[in-house]
């Protein structure tokens, strides 16, 4: 299985591809992972990723590493998880939306 860093490092890298999905968005997207956090912010259309979590988050996901890992991996779909309560999202569900959308 992938390490956490490097699942983030592809999302990030799948999100600089799709420059025209992402111009003008702003948002801080956290990660709250078994015994770890990732944040993600999207400024205006640049995407970056770090270890540890975020001030101010817009979105939050909550999930064990495995079900993440699934997740990021197109092992689990994301809708699915979240039916099942293996993930969870607080905040700004649009800005969730948006996400699912731009890691497809």
């Amino acid at each position: 299985m992938p390490e956490a860093k490097d699942v983030f490092s592809e999302i990030e890298t799948r999100i600089r591809s799709k420059p025209d999905k992402i111009a003008g968005l702003n948002a801080t997207y956290q990660f709250d992972l078994t015994g770890e956090s990732w944040t993600l912010r999207i400024n205006d259309g640049a995407p970056s990723v770090s270890a540890g979590a975020a001030q101010s988050p817009n979105t939050t996901f909550i999930a064990s590493t495995d079900d993440w890992m699934n997740i990021a991996t197109g092992k689990l779909n994301p809708v699915t998880a979240f039916m099942q309560q293996k993930l969870k999202v607080k905040g700004d569900m649009g800005l969730a939306m948006k996400l699912q959308g731009l890691l497809q």
